[in-house]
């Protein structure tokens, strides 16, 4: 049987993602008729295993700086009627489209394919942005590689089929330095492929892109000018009127970014696809300069031609090149980033229509994308107070964020128990940490019943939001939420313990307590904390050996607590050496228990405060002398008998206000 299809994979030394690449090969492999050829390019033994695995066909080449060698090695091997090439840091999400366009004949009727390269900006694989990358073809005679770097094939036959299916790349993630190394080496490439090949546009296009990898936009804007005055394709001008506007915006140069893209727009009269790119830096550019008329003027023309293109999609396929494409005019961030700025501009001017018309486009019923959002709608509240709650009752989504605005401002009969109702809706339906926080927030202030919320929560979602509430509460506000706390302890322990420990560290660091009540409030936390993380882990793990797998905050509990009982029993020096040791776990503490090692060593210093009944009467006698003596006008007598007293008795409030009255009536050379 004829081979339909040869796939040609450039392995170099990554065995972690190779696997997952050739795994994601296997159905290409068993349901069309198809050969694999891997061409090793590193010295990794591992890699070659695990290529024999998957094919005989395995290909040695000693690397020499050229993408394009390496490919035609692979193609010269290449015995099938079509051609795929893919590298060893991709694999694809599915194959079924491609094996149904064999399957059922379409590649008879086509010239070359592209499929999507979905390229991530970070590991985490949630922000990303796609293109059509040209990675197929009909094996025709002549065919093969050109460029040492980013690699074409060529020629091109038409027509081109655009899959949808598309491979998943983490190859633009930077790795710091690897990364700047493997730009540097391109750039030095591609400079000398410039030098013998000047009018070759595509490594004028690398070479920028380069560029623009490193921040360097000085000789990323050099090479795209250079370049822009040359002789091109329509797509390729769009590709460098695109790429220009970006670098202009990059440099911050803001007049001149306006003065030179909008130059573009009249002078030049680009495609639809550049002036999209060119609106939203406008957008930005006006933001900037506050002129909001202008905003609003660039935004309506960006939703109009973006309607215009999505009714007539094949500009899309016609205007876009590389990373100038749909994917980028419609990534996320930017298109609702855009919106908001839009919104935001039509309520500077009081413009409510515009305000909900922009605010209707932004994507209500994907939260992730608008939970971005959340902290900025929130400061519109705040900066346009009536504005605001006018453009939220245009907006008739259900989502959670406009649901919990609305319950706010409800009034009339009923108005607590249907506005507890919504909450627990926006509570089971949110994702949100920053909407959850200012949802418990409310309920707590408003002293709600917070059972069925702790019923929906995760405990670490909790802890988080606790964290920000009692953050963000008032030392006076904090007793409404302190008897909250005491009461979900014994219904909800984990999470009233919880609540109690933040609570109580805020009262300890902010609230200046001295004499016993800072010891009672350092006792309550300590309890707070040791009761909390005993619920949660093994009784063996608080004895002293073990201690350093518990968390920081309950170590620095239980060092507290023993100097507690220290400082009760007036062992004075071990108490000072539990604390201290307390300190080295949570140092926010410093200033509670620096008082308390003030107060021990006061106390240590003065035997006398610590007498017996008999001693504390006599005191109260000696004080009643001294308000005789002040009656009389007897300051010098009185002033000698204060002197005696204070070191015995330093606590004492009484005395410190009999001091002050004696010094006041005092003459002035008594001393």
């Amino acid at each position: 049987m004829d081979i339909q299809l040869s796939i040609s994979l450039l392995a170099s030394d990554r065995a972690a993602s190779l696997e997952r690449c050739l795994d994601s090969l296997r159905p290409l492999l068993m349901r069309i008729p198809s050969e694999l050829i891997i061409v090793l390019t590193g010295t990794d033994e591992r890699v070659r295993q695990i290529a024999s695995q998957y094919t005989d066909h395995l290909i040695p080449f000693k690397w020499c700086n050229d993408f394009s060698a390496a490919r035609n090695a692979g193609l010269r091997e290449a015995r099938g009627e079509w051609f795929l090439y893919i590298d060893d840091d991709e694999w694809f999400d599915d194959t079924a489209e491609i094996c149904d366009f064999f399957l059922n004949g379409e590649y008879k009727r086509y010239g070359a394919a592209c499929y999507i390269q979905r390229n991530y900006l970070g590991w985490d694989g949630i922000s990303h942005s796609d293109f059509h990358a040209f990675r197929m073809a009909v094996n025709t005679p002549g065919i093969h590689f050109i460029n040492p770097i980013h690699e074409e094939l060529t020629p091109r036959l038409d027509p081109c089929k655009y899959f949808n299916t598309y491979v998943h790349h983490y190859g633009y993630v930077s790795e710091s330095k690897a990364y700047t190394e493997k730009t540097a080496r391109n750039v030095s490439l591609l400079l000398e492929d410039i030098q013998e090949n000047p009018n070759y546009i595509k490594n004028y296009i690398q070479l920028v892109q380069e560029y623009c990898t490193e921040h360097d936009w000085e000789k990323a804007e050099k090479y795209c000018r250079k370049a822009y005055m040359m002789r091109m394709e329509k797509y390729e001008r769009n590709w460098f009127q695109i790429y220009l506007g970006d670098i202009i915006y990059a440099k911050r140069d803001r007049e001149q970014a306006i003065q030179e893209i909008t130059s573009i727009l009249e002078k030049e009269a680009p495609c639809e696809l550049v002036r999209l790119s060119f609106y939203d830096k406008l957008i930005a550019l006006y933001m900037g300069t506050q002129d909001y008329e202008k905003i609003l003027e660039y935004g309506m023309r960006f939703e109009k031609t973006l309607r215009h293109m999505d009714s007539n999609p094949r500009l899309w396929s016609e205007q876009g090149y590389g990373g100038a494409n749909e994917s980028r005019i419609k990534n996320p961030h930017k298109l609702y980033l855009g919106r908001m700025r839009c919104a935001e501009a039509a309520l500077q001017l009081g413009d409510i229509g515009k305000a909900s018309y922009f605010s209707k486009l932004l994507p209500w019923d994907e939260e992730y994308w608008m939970q971005q959002y959340y902290g900025i709608l929130d400061q519109w509240k705040e900066k346009y107070g009536g504005l605001f709650w006018k453009l939220i009752e245009t907006l008739s989504y259900d989502a959670p964020y406009l649901l919990y605005q609305k319950a706010l401002r409800m009034d009339g009969g009923n108005t607590d128990e249907a506005r507890q109702h919504i909450f627990i809706q926006c509570m089971s339906e949110t994702d949100s940490l920053y909407l959850k926080e200012k949802i418990l927030k409310e309920a707590l202030l408003s002293e709600m019943d917070l059972s069925p919320f702790l019923e929906l929560l995760d405990i670490e979602v909790w802890k988080v939001c606790a964290v920000r509430i009692v953050d963000g509460i008032s030392l006076q506000d904090l007793s409404k939420v302190k008897a909250m706390a005491e009461r979900y302890a014994k219904t909800f322990p984990a999470f009233g313990l919880w609540l109690s420990k933040l609570i109580g560290e805020k009262e300890l660091i902010q609230g200046f307590f001295s004499g016993d009540a800072l010891r009672i409030a350092l006792l309550r936390y300590c309890q707070s904390v040791l009761q909390f993380y005993h619920g949660l882990y093994r009784e063996e793990l608080f004895c002293e050996k073990d201690r350093c797998l518990l968390p920081w905050d309950c170590r620095f509990a239980i060092f507290a607590s023993e100097g507690l009982e220290h400082f009760h029993k007036k062992e004075f020096p071990d108490a000072v050496r539990k604390f201290r040791s307390a300190l080295k776990y949570y140092p926010g503490m410093t200033g509670a228990v620096h008082e308390l090692i003030r107060q021990m060593t006061a106390a240590s210093a003065a035997p006398a405060a610590n007498a017996e009944k008999e001693f504390q009467m006599l005191a109260g006698q000696m004080k009643e002398t001294l308000q005789n003596m002040l009656d009389n006008g007897q300051y010098t007598e009185a002033f000698s008998i204060a002197s005696q007293l204070s070191p015995l008795i330093p606590d004492d409030l009484e005395l410190l206000r009999l001091r002050q009255k004696i010094l006041r009536g005092c003459p002035e050379n008594v001393t």
